[in-house]
C-alpha cells in the first residue's frame, strides 16, 4: 500500500554507544532536505539483536516513509526497512555495520555511552546474537542507498563497497570519518536531495 509523504516521518537510527541526542544538527539536516519531521528512535547496545528489534519496533508509530541509520543503526534501519518495505520510500545508511558480529569483535567489553554518559558492557553472547542475521534480504525491494565516508576510522569502506557494491546504490565522500560531519557540506547536501523521494 503506498502512502502520502504528507503523513510520513523519517525514523534515525543512531550507532553503537550512543542514542538521540538534542538538538541534533545530523537531524536538522535530514528534515530542511526531506522536509519531514525526524523521530529519533534507541536501541540498548548491551542488548542483544531481537530484544533491539523489538523495541525499535515499539517505537515506530507512523507511517516510516524515511529509515535512516548510521553505523549499527544502519544494520537495524535495513532490517526495519524490510519489515516496513510497501511504506519505505528510501533508506539511507550511512557508514553501516554490515556485519556486527565481525566489525564489533574489538567491542566486547565495558564502554560508555556517548549520548549518556551511563556505562554499560556489551558481551561476547551480544555479540553473537547478530551472527544469525544478514545485512540485506535481496529479496525484497527497497530504494537502499548507502553513504561512505572513505577515510572512515572504525569500518572500512573499501570493504563495504566490494561487499555490497553490485547489490546496493554507494556513493562514497572523500572525508568526514565514521560520524559523517560532512552532512552539511554542499556535496553530501546535493547528492541528498538528489535521491529525496517525492
Amino acid at each position: 500500500m503506498s502512502h502520502d509523504l504528507n503523513d510520513s516521518k523519517i525514523y534515525m537510527i543512531h550507532g553503537f554507544a550512543s542514542g538521540p541526542k538534542y538538538p541534533n544538527a545530523k537531524a536538522d539536516i535530514f528534515e530542511a532536505i526531506f522536509k519531514l519531521p525526524v523521530q529519533q528512535i534507541a536501541y540498548d547496545s548491551a542488548a542483544t539483536f531481537a530484544e533491539n528489534m523489538e523495541a525499535l519496533q515499539k517505537q515506530i508509530e507512523d507511517n516510516p516513509a524515511i529509515i535512516i541509520g548510521t553505523s549499527l543503526g544502519a544494520f537495524y534501519a535495513s532490517k526495519l526497512a524490510e519489515q516496513y518495505a510497501e511504506q519505505v520510500k528510501l533508506l539511507l545508511m550511512l557508514n553501516p555495520c554490515h556485519t556486527p558480529s565481525e566489525i564489533l569483535k574489538h567491542a566486547v567489553g565495558e564502554h560508555e555511552n556517548f549520548a549518556t554518559g551511563k556505562s554499560f558492557g556489551f558481551s561476547s553472547a551480544t555479540l553473537q546474537s547478530y551472527a544469525e542475521t544478514t545485512f540485506i534480504d535481496e529479496s525484497i525491494t527497497l530504494n537502499r542507498q548507502v553513504m561512505l565516508n572513505m577515510d572512515d576510522d572504525l569500518i572500512d569502506s573499501q570493504r563495504t563497497m566490494d561487499l555490497f557494491g553490485d547489490v546496493l546504490n554507494m556513493t562514497s565522500f572523500t572525508k568526514g570519518g565514521h560520524r559523517f560531519e560532512n552532512l552539511g557540506d554542499k556535496e553530501v547536501t546535493s547528492f541528498l536531495q538528489a535521491i529525496k523521494p517525492s
